[in-house]
């Protein structure tokens, strides 16, 4: 068995290899950057051209495109990150939520009547408040998360833990398997939606509903199972809370991709706010020789 784990987290490195990553992002930036001007190519002939009518958007409806091709590469790095450091995992998945919620603006922004005059009172620009202002707390909330674990985190021991790093490197390439099913699955689905939506002329469907609340489901399971192998290793109260503290944030953090503006983000941000507190005292237990 032990065997195995080895043989595993040896494919993980030469596979995963820091070249190998920069392909793939080079990859999906070329197909972000292919799916931007195709995107805008199909809002032309829909502006202009009655046969595309279905296709009629404002022209920054666009930027989201593209930009899920972003985040998408960010889900990415998020599972490989998996055997690094459980802490920096975590980090990745407030930078995802995050960059999630700027896409949310780019989406928004194209619905908005920018003819007309826009007033506080406009649902559509309240909409959009939520968007910017929910993204800068969790800038700033996720930057305060890594200042913490700079100060902390990395003082985790690390060594004599190779086989927890192995079994992290299998975690990591079975969740690889699982992205790549849950893309081509949910991309075939939303497609599907999209092609209704085009004919009966309403609005897209939710993305994030289709891919991201799925992911984020599966991300729950993966941290407790990571949080119940690390008990073989290393057992104590502090770090059961801590790491639990990580799974209530994903949960949260998953609850939030169905819930409407703006509860959505408070959900987020008290999730965050609880990891970062749980985190902060977590490393403030050294201080005082726990």
């Amino acid at each position: 068995m032990n065997n195995s784990i080895v043989i595993l987290g040896n494919y993980f490195d030469t596979y995963f290899s820091s070249k190998n990553i920069r392909k793939i992002e080079l990859v999906i930036l070329r197909l972000a950057v292919f799916s931007f001007l195709l995107h805008l190519a199909l809002i032309f002939l829909g502006n202009n051209f009655l046969f595309f009518r279905n296709f009629q958007h404002s022209y920054l409806k666009a930027i989201y495109t593209p930009f899920s091709f972003i985040l998408l590469y960010e889900v990415f790095l998020l599972v490989i990150i998996i055997p690094k450091s459980i802490s920096e995992f975590v980090g990745k998945q407030f930078e995802v939520i995050t960059l999630i919620t700027l896409r949310s603006f780019f989406h928004d922004i194209a619905e908005l009547d920018l003819k007309n005059s826009i007033n506080i009172y406009n649902p559509d620009f309240i909409s959009l408040m939520y968007d910017l202002c929910a993204a800068l707390l969790m800038l700033g909330l996720t930057i305060l998360y890594y200042k913490i674990y700079q100060n902390n985190g990395k003082a985790e021991v690390v060594n004599q833990l190779n086989n927890f790093i192995n079994i992290k490197k299998m975690v990591s390439l079975g969740m690889i398997v699982i992205l790549l099913l849950l893309s081509i699955s949910s991309f075939y689905n939303w497609g599907s939606e999209m092609i209704i939506a085009l004919q009966i002329d309403s609005n897209y469907p939710n993305s994030n509903a289709v891919f991201y609340s799925d992911f984020f489901s599966i991300m729950i399971f993966v941290d407790v199972l990571l949080l119940i192998i690390s008990f073989t290793y290393h057992f104590s109260f502090f770090t059961i809370f801590r790491n639990a503290s990580f799974i209530i944030t994903t949960i949260l953090i998953r609850m939030s991709l169905t819930i409407e503006k703006p509860m959505n983000y408070i959900i987020i941000l008290i999730g965050f706010l609880f990891s970062i507190i749980s985190f902060y005292l977590f490393g403030l237990r050294k201080k005082i020789g726990q």
